[in-house]
């Protein structure tokens, strides 16, 4: 499914996706995560359970509300240099970035229909920590580090890669032109607290300034891994709000690094979630994606589809 055109999100599909698992398992299930590295689950029966179970109950609160499914997440941090602060050689980590995808198509073919299709995500996380960034790569060096992660998902049977929590424009730069050499189509997501970038770059500016250095390569732009009320200041108005596509908020209003070392699940209002994101629905219309990040479980999941794919027939009617 590499011609973008056919991406059901493209074409009017509500979809989500779940980016919230890893506190999920370390909270709920009890499984240490080495370095937030979630994709050696995988290699753990335990941890792999508990994983189908977390995306099983999430895909099923989405198909209930006519919601399809990004099926992505698990290669968050399955590139070079985390793989290599856990102990994975190149080969070990192609090999399970590869069954990360295959572990996606098992449940996408239990799970597909076409009115709640399923697709295949590979999900890119930064070569550095989002909020610790500490130097900012070129945009030539993150598209030579990145290519090696995107190539191995292709080749595994991704329909596209998503970028998550990318916190500056080089970056992102580098991302969208490796996917776009490896003839992939790629989204990217930004972390926007209070409206802004790590560095300070607007979401504006940065979505802006992407498009322009890579000849409008993502297929969209969406913001994860913040609370709607932290990223809308960023939501300024002008044509450049055309290019968002989706939204995966935390569950709740706090810092990353707080939020991860509560030693409790920080899970907030699905309620008032809900509604918090069927209002960005309805002020960009031409968004389909609405999914979670930290914090958030099929709870969430089920109270924002059932918001949003409220609204959007009460708009249609």
């Amino acid at each position: 499914m590499h011609d973008p055109a056919r991406l059901p999100q493209m074409n009017g599909q509500l979809m989500t996706c779940g980016g919230g698992f890893e506190t999920w398992l370390q909270y709920i299930d009890g499984i240490e995560l080495r370095h937030f590295c979630a994709f050696e689950v995988l290699d753990d029966p335990r941890g792999r359970a508990c994983l189908a179970d977390y995306y099983r109950k999430l895909i099923e609160a989405a198909v209930e509300n006519g919601f399809g499914v990004i099926n992505e997440g698990l290669h968050y941090r399955a590139s070079r240099d985390w793989g290599t602060l856990i102990g994975y050689s190149p080969e070990a980590l192609a090999d399970i970035n590869a069954r990360g995808i295959a572990f996606y198509k098992d449940l996408s073919r239990e799970y597909h229909s076409d009115a709640t299709p399923m697709v295949i995500g590979g999900c890119v996380g930064p070569r550095g920590d989002a909020y610790d960034t500490g130097r900012t790569e070129t945009a030539a060096e993150a598209e030579d580090y990145h290519s090696e992660q995107i190539l191995t998902l292709r080749d595994a049977g991704a329909d596209l890669v998503s970028a998550w929590t990318f916190s500056n424009v080089e970056e992102a730069t580098g991302f969208a032109r490796a996917a776009k050499a490896a003839e992939i189509p790629c989204v990217i997501s930004f972390i926007a607290k209070g409206g802004t970038l790590h560095d300070g770059t607007t979401l504006e500016d940065a979505v802006t300034r992407v498009d322009a250095a890579t000849g409008a390569a993502p297929l969209y732009y969406a913001v994860n891994c913040a609370h709607p009320t932290e990223f809308e200041p960023g939501l300024t108005d002008g044509d450049w709000t055309r290019r968002l596509g989706g939204f995966m908020p935390n569950a709740v209003a706090m810092e990353l690094l707080t939020l991860c070392s509560l030693g409790h699940l920080e899970d907030g209002d699905p309620e008032e979630l809900g509604d918090q994101m069927a209002a960005l629905a309805r002020r960009y219309p031409h968004a389909n994606v609405f999914g979670g990040c930290c914090g958030t479980d099929s709870r969430h999941i089920a109270r924002i589809a059932s918001k949003v794919s409220d609204l959007r027939r009460t708009v249609a009617a």
